[in-house]
Order: structure tokens, then C-alpha cells, then sequence
């Protein structure tokens, strides 16, 4: 039987060429009423001095990166410890301080996905892709401090989540959305779309995750399902799942933009621009019954349209 991949620890070797592996995390605080993000990891074509790098997201602040030396970088191989420098990321906790940030966050309540309920399915096993994909905790609660320059920023569960890429680039064409209802923990969303490319052939897979009142639904699993993207103007969309079991339509009103950098064959170079704190309405209709809700997330869509 083939071996279950475990998404959280080290995936790949940092001497591998033309290579990426990073971690992203996202929290929403009510009490501040926007995101902070912070993403982390290694490209293996990035200089000796660049080869690990944090990336990090405060309000109304244009992202901040940092850089290690790869000497300064450790793994636990069977476990999510990532160390570079002095500072600590795992699954339960985050400790980071540099010249102008210091970040000691807890991690509870995990709500973990099944690796072949990710966006890949059984593709994991396919060892050439230029990219996979996986979500370690579609929510979980944050607290602690967060601390930029003279600004102290105090979070006490709020919502968090955390996925992972890795491979060598992110995918050419990809769609990408996480929302949150910050007073209802039991209500998020996740829902991407990426174009993959393997072998001269083209193919498109997605991953989708609704909690909403005390049910999962899983939308990779529905049947006979379709996906229909609709640009309402310059700032809005609005997607439409459809199958058999239900119809899922979300409106998206974009937020702020900013632009995070992403790996490009291996090196740290392309630009990614993501919006913050977008309003996200979805309305699920299911078993003759509709339910609406209004949500605040986070979204990037990357390269044509294809769905």
C-alpha cells in the first residue's frame, strides 16, 4: 500500500534544485476587523543569503519580508517545527522577532482535512507536478500579540488557517478564496481552482470546504458538479458551484490589494497580488432550503480565466 503523505512536516530537501516548499497562515481579528498573514519557507534557487524567507501582513502596511542565510534554517522531518534564526513556527504555536516585529501566537482548536480531501486527491502520488497543494486546518483559534514597530496588536481566539504549497511554481492560472464569519466560528469557507500541467496534457482540479451550522460539506466530493465564474464589474464576481446535492453561489466584493511574492522555478520572484478582508457573500440552497451569509475573506485569482 502506498504510503499517506503527512502535509505538515518537511516535504522536500532543501537541496533539491529549482524547489519551494512554504507554509501559509491567516488570521482574522474581530476587535482590529482585518487579517494578518504570514507566510514562510525556503527556495532553493534564491542566493545562499535569501534561501529562507518570512513574509508577514499587517493592517495598512504594505507586506514586510525577511530573509535567511540557508545555514540558519532547521526542520523537523517528522513534525511541523520549522526553525530559521531564533525564531520558532509549528502547528501550535509561532514566535518571531526581528528588528521590527515581535510575534508570539498560540494555536487551539485545530480542525484538521484529510490530505485526500485537498485539491490533489490521489495526484500527490504523481512526483513531477510543478505544484501541490494542501489544507492543514481549515480554521483554528489565535491568541496572543503582535507587536510592529510602536503598534501592539492584541488577538484572543480569533480565526485563523493554514495551508501549505509546495514544488517548484505556483500554477500559471489558479483561483484562490478563504472567508470567515469572525463571530461564528462553526461558519468558513475555502474554495480554489487550478490549472494543472503534467506531461503536455492539461487538467483542472479544486478543493472546496464549507463549514456552516455544525456541517462540513465537502465540495470536491460532490457529484456531476459544475463551476462557473462571472465578472459582475471591476471590483466584484461572483462564482457558481452546482451539483445534484446543491447550488452554491458566492459574491465576491474585492478588499485591499497588496502584493506578496511567490516562487517562479524555484526562486522567489513572481508577484502575487492578493486582496484582504473582501466581503464574501454565499447562498446555499440544499434540500429546498436556502441559507445566506455574509463573510469576510481573502482571495487572489492568478492568470486567465478557466472556469
Amino acid at each position: 500500500m502506498l504510503k499517506k503523505y503527512k502535509p505538515s512536516s518537511l516535504r522536500g530537501y532543501p537541496e533539491r534544485s529549482k524547489y519551494f516548499e512554504g507554509w501559509f497562515q491567516k488570521v482574522y481579528s474581530k476587535k482590529h476587523q482585518a487579517s494578518f498573514i504570514l507566510i514562510y519557507g525556503y527556495a532553493t534557487r534564491n542566493t545562499y543569503d535569501t534561501f529562507g524567507f518570512i513574509q508577514v501582513l499587517i493592517p495598512n502596511e504594505k507586506p514586510k519580508i525577511v530573509y535567511f542565510p540557508k545555514h540558519e534554517l532547521s526542520f523537523d522531518s517528522g513534525q511541523h517545527i520549522v526553525r530559521m534564526g531564533d525564531n520558532c513556527l509549528t502547528m501550535n504555536s509561532i514566535e518571531i522577532s526581528t528588528d521590527e516585529l515581535d510575534i508570539n501566537l498560540s494555536l487551539m482548536n485545530n480542525h484538521p482535512i484529510p490530505t485526500f480531501k485537498n485539491s490533489m486527491g490521489y495526484h500527490y502520488y504523481v512526483p513531477t507536478l510543478p505544484c501541490y497543494h494542501s489544507v492543514m486546518n481549515s480554521s483554528h483559534l489565535v491568541s496572543g500579540s503582535i507587536r510592529h514597530n510602536e503598534s501592539v496588536y492584541a488577538l484572543d481566539e480569533d480565526m485563523g488557517y493554514m495551508e501549505k504549497n509546495w514544488g517548484t511554481s505556483f500554477p500559471e492560472n489558479y483561483f484562490w478564496i478563504h472567508a470567515v464569519d469572525p463571530y461564528n466560528p462553526q461558519i468558513s469557507l475555502l474554495f480554489s481552482i487550478a490549472e494543472i500541467q503534467w506531461l503536455g496534457k492539461r487538467f483542472i482540479k479544486h478543493v472546496g470546504h464549507l463549514r456552516i451550522e455544525g456541517k462540513h460539506i465537502d465540495l470536491r466530493a460532490l457529484k456531476d458538479i459544475s463551476i462557473a465564474d462571472r465578472i459582475v464589474s471591476e471590483k466584484k464576481r461572483c462564482v457558481k458551484i452546482k451539483s445534484k446535492e446543491l447550488e452554491l453561489d458566492i459574491w465576491i466584493t474585492y478588499g485591499n490589494k497588496v502584493t506578496f511574492k511567490g516562487p517562479n522555478q524555484g526562486h522567489m520572484s513572481r508577484d502575487i497580488f492578493h486582496h484582504t478582508d473582501a466581503i464574501i457573500g454565499i447562498s446555499l440552497k440544499q434540500n429546498d432550503k436556502t441559507r445566506m451569509h455574509r463573510l469576510i475573506g481573502n482571495f487572489e485569482h492568478i492568470g486567465s480565466s478557466f472556469i
